[in-house]
């Protein structure tokens, strides 16, 4: 994946984010220690060619990924979220920053 691979469309994005949030509050908003996020960002998310740098989201997805503690401002802040790239999971909290 490069700088010109089209990410997601705002639809797309949009309908994603809502159902993260949709599991995110019915499991009870829980979130991932800073040191978690820290650890997930610095060894898959930010290595990760799918990541866009400039704008903080994932290419893939269209998710923001970040250092945030912020569930609503960072896809991995937010403990029942994974990367669809299996980089990292919420089940295990499993990075595969080699994959």
């Amino acid at each position: 994946m490069s700088d010109t691979v089209k990410p997601p469309g705002y639809f797309d994005v949009a309908y994603r984010y809502t159902r993260a949030l949709s599991r995110w509050i019915k499991a009870g908003r829980p979130v991932r220690s800073e040191e978690d996020i820290n650890r997930i960002f610095e060894t898959a998310c930010e290595p990760c060619e799918a990541r866009d740098p400039e704008r903080s989201f994932c290419r893939h997805c269209g998710c923001r990924v970040n250092l945030s503690p912020s569930a609503m401002m960072n896809k991995i802040a937010m403990a029942t979220e994974e990367c669809p790239l299996h980089r990292w999971s919420q089940e295990k909290e499993e990075i595969n920053a080699e994959e």
